[in-house]
């Protein structure tokens, strides 16, 4: 299994182009799973943030679009924009886009149960262990 060398970007829109034929109905369950994760998980960014603030979020490119579009439309377009990026590498490293769908669709699923249940049970033990280390 060999990756073939990219030296262009015909070369790209030629993968993607190849690739693209057949996608859908073969990665439709991985497809329908990140939708729905990254919809929780942007669903339950929005409901923190509009409390906490943009600045509680820890991803830098959410945090980014959220001081600049608001805590609604910022988590939307962010979102959006990493299903677009995970659409797109899935589709150019086909043969592993299962490798590339269950961590995302974990962590996405993890996300959305911190955003609303999970930091109230990390965040004051986190707070311990930083003041023990005095960061």
């Amino acid at each position: 299994m060999k990756l073939s060398q990219i030296r262009s970007l015909d070369d790209i829109r030629t993968r993607l182009r190849e690739n693209w034929a057949g996608y859908v109905p073969q990665y439709r369950v991985f497809l329908v799973l990140v939708v729905l994760a990254s919809v929780a998980d942007m669903v339950s960014t929005i409901h923190f943030m509009l409390y906490a603030g943009p600045q509680a979020e820890l991803h830098p490119t959410i945090r980014f679009l959220s001081q600049l579009f608001g805590p609604v439309l910022g988590p939307m377009l962010g979102k959006s924009i990493q299903v677009i990026v995970i659409i797109t590498l899935t589709v150019f490293l086909r043969r592993w886009a299962t490798f590339i769908f269950v961590p995302v669709i974990i962590l996405y699923a993890w996300a959305a149960w911190y955003n609303v249940w999970g930091y109230h049970l990390y965040y004051p033990r986190l707070l311990h262990i930083l003041e023990y280390l005095a960061i």
